[in-house]
């Protein structure tokens, strides 16, 4: 099944046709480098092209450049303590600015803060428990490669 993602991947990019991820890093390098890194190999699994950046200081700032990138997903890559109050803001800006784009949260989300980021427009989780296939699968198919 994963050569099979990959193949579609290439296939389409042969095609013109790519899947494009921005990576929101909020604050300094030390902030969102761990889980830039991990979601960086985590959308490679399916060849999808990661724009990566060396971090924004303000939400108003990274929605400015996910949304101008051309992206079609973006995923928000910080720590578990700046999560509640960076990602609600940043998901809306997102959501806002372009209501397309599909937004991830780095990270398995604390239980208490799940539902806000949810309603705040994050569509899904990337963490060691995700479904790498599954997610990687529904990227696909909001891109019509699938």
């Amino acid at each position: 099944p994963v050569e099979a993602l990959r193949r579609r991947t290439e296939e389409a990019a042969a095609k013109g046709i790519r899947v494009r991820a921005f990576l929101a890093n909020l604050g300094p390098i030390p902030q969102h480098k761990a889980r830039a890194d991990f979601s960086t190999s985590f959308l490679e699994v399916a060849r999808f092209e990661v724009l990566r950046n060396e971090g924004f200081p303000t939400v108003e700032e990274a929605a400015r450049a996910a949304a101008g990138s051309g992206a079609d997903l973006a995923v928000i890559c910080s720590t578990d303590e700046t999560y509640p109050e960076l990602v609600p803001p940043l998901a809306r800006l997102l959501k806002a600015a372009r209501p397309d784009l599909r937004v991830y949260l780095a990270g398995a989300p604390a239980p208490e803060h799940k539902e806000a980021y949810l309603e705040a427009g994050v569509d899904d989780f990337i963490h060691v428990r995700s479904n790498c296939l599954q997610i990687l699968t529904d990227i696909q198919k909001a891109r019509g490669l699938c």
